[in-house]
């Protein structure tokens, strides 16, 4: 029977230092995956080609587009994905084990799903079209659908995703065919958004952007991260990250073959980045089909290498601890690296999005990321939140009505819980 204290505590996050670490830690590190997947996109005045990435002759751009579309492009947000799923399904779990009946948990899931649709409105009209916050939101509310589902039914809708995945990862080999018929870009953003000499302006055609690449969700989106974030309400079933050593062998196996299918299915669309080979209009969307479908299983990979060096210690050691603490605050950090890419590429301030190469503004990708992780290491010192995540809790968690419960001796007494 649900007594007070239990529905009192039911609605409320969980403390920081009794947080999983290895789930943590693998968001501290994908961050800098991120930040490096997104950063080409702030520059503009230069024809994108292959990957939407600035087209250059320069050696050491070539190797730094070569290097990041090995390792990082179409990895690193499967891999937030997986950590994602796995997140709501922990959440879940929490709400349970504290008596939280259904109705309330799922009350708090859409909540907190629905706000995050909100945080990436903002975030995709004033900094940056490519967020996405909006587009985990919309499918956290899927989730909450499939989030109680048999593994058998979350099997059937993983596989027959991934299967649309390996035709809608194709579309991304579409920038050539997009030159053939003469339309050339000199920004990543679909409507040219990097290069608005405005802020306002900037801000109306970022919202634009941000608004299709939310309605197209649906018919790509859902193929592209929806695989991912099933295998982590599985994950999360079984607390594999929690929890590594029952499941060493096999973490050991998928971070072996994962990482290996990653780096191989990587490697046409690296050379050719590289000049080394050249993709005509037809090859293009294959070696894009090879690279984004690789790519999710390359995120299996990496969160199982995380899981084995990070998650066997009852306590974290003193590296894990580094990165586990920009991982509490990865929201903040997300954002945190759009806010400095605007500062820094954006033609209404400092305007170097239109004079770097690729290989210097991934050196300000990396900073930035650094400079969020000592932020981080700084707020957990004093353990307090990051500013985006105490917003989102407070958001989330504020909402309460009063309710009376019965106690395990037929009394009742009235409690808080989350509405």
């Amino acid at each position: 029977m649900t007594t007070a204290a239990s529905v009192a505590n039911a609605a409320a996050p969980t403390p920081r230092s009794r947080r999983a670490v290895a789930p943590d830690v693998a968001r501290g590190l994908v961050l800098i995956g991120i930040a490096l997947a997104n950063v080409p996109f702030f520059l503009y005045g230069t024809e994108v080609g292959l990957m939407f990435k600035p087209v250059t002759d320069d050696s050491t751009d070539q190797w730094t587009n070569a290097l990041v579309a090995t390792l990082f492009d179409n990895r690193s947000y499967p891999l937030f994905a997986l950590l994602f799923g796995y997140g709501m399904t922990q959440l879940l779990m929490r709400e349970h084990a504290r008596g939280t009946e259904w109705p309330d948990a799922r009350r708090l899931l859409l909540r907190r799903n629905a706000w995050l649709i909100a945080f990436g409105a903002v975030h995709g009209s004033l900094l940056f079209f490519g967020d996405v916050l909006g587009a985990y939101g919309l499918l956290g509310l899927a989730l909450v659908l499939l989030i109680r589902a048999s593994d058998k039914v979350l099997a059937i809708v993983g596989w027959v995703t991934f299967g649309l995945l390996v035709f809608m990862t194709a579309a991304e080999g579409l920038s050539g065919l997009l030159g053939e018929i003469g339309v050339p870009m000199s920004t990543g953003a679909p409507f040219g958004s990097s290069e608005a000499d405005a802020f306002g302006w900037a801000v109306l055609l970022r919202a634009a952007e941000w608004s299709v690449s939310l309605v197209s969700l649906p018919f790509g989106g859902f193929a592209i991260l929806l695989p991912p974030m099933i295998l982590g309400i599985w994950l999360a079933r079984r607390r594999v990250l929690e929890n590594p050593t029952p499941h060493l062998r096999r973490l050991g196996v998928a971070a072996g073959l994962g990482i290996t299918i990653s780096v191989l299915g990587a490697l046409p669309m690296a050379l050719a980045l590289l000049g080394v080979i050249e993709l005509s209009i037809w090859t293009e969307p294959l070696a894009a089909m090879l690279h984004g479908t690789t790519g999710v299983i390359g995120a299996v990979g990496y969160v199982s290498l995380i899981a084995i060096l990070a998650g066997r210690r009852e306590t974290p050691g003193p590296i894990a601890r580094i990165f586990a603490a920009l991982g509490q605050r990865s929201l903040s950090g997300y954002l945190t690296q759009s806010v400095v890419f605007v500062i820094v590429f954006a033609p209404y301030t400092l305007g170097l999005g239109g004079e770097l190469g690729i290989a210097e503004a991934s050196q300000i990708a990396v900073i930035t990321w650094l400079g969020t992780l000592i932020a981080a290491n700084i707020l957990a010192a004093v353990d307090k939140p990051g500013p985006a995540e105490w917003l989102l809790r407070a958001l989330v968690y504020r909402s309460r009505r009063h309710v009376t419960v019965s106690s395990p001796d037929g009394s009742t007494a009235p409690s808080a819980q989350a509405s």
